[in-house]
């Protein structure tokens, strides 16, 4: 009986790291929807115009400043900025 129901847990928590594990990438337009809009309105970035190093500078410091962003998300962030709100 117990080792039913260890395996049944394993199983359950296996598959569940499998499915965390496989959750699609979000994109810079989300990324910027989801994280940055926390503290303040997304409509304050898009008014920004940066570069690309200016982007990864203001992206740091909000990530000094507790936004919540992996070094992966980071780039695709700043990418996504860069291209899409520049000079």
């Amino acid at each position: 009986m117990k080792r039913g129901l260890l395996f049944g847990l394993a199983l359950t928590f296996g598959f569940t790291g499998i499915s965390i594990a496989a959750a699609p990438a979000k994109d810079g337009a989300s990324l910027l929807e989801e994280r940055c809009s926390v503290c303040h309105p997304a409509a304050r970035p898009k008014a920004a115009q940066k570069t690309p190093a200016e982007w990864e500078s203001t992206v740091s410091r909000m990530i000094g400043k507790g936004a919540q962003l992996t070094a992966g998300e980071k780039k695709v962030l700043v990418d996504y900025l860069g291209k899409t709100y520049k000079p």
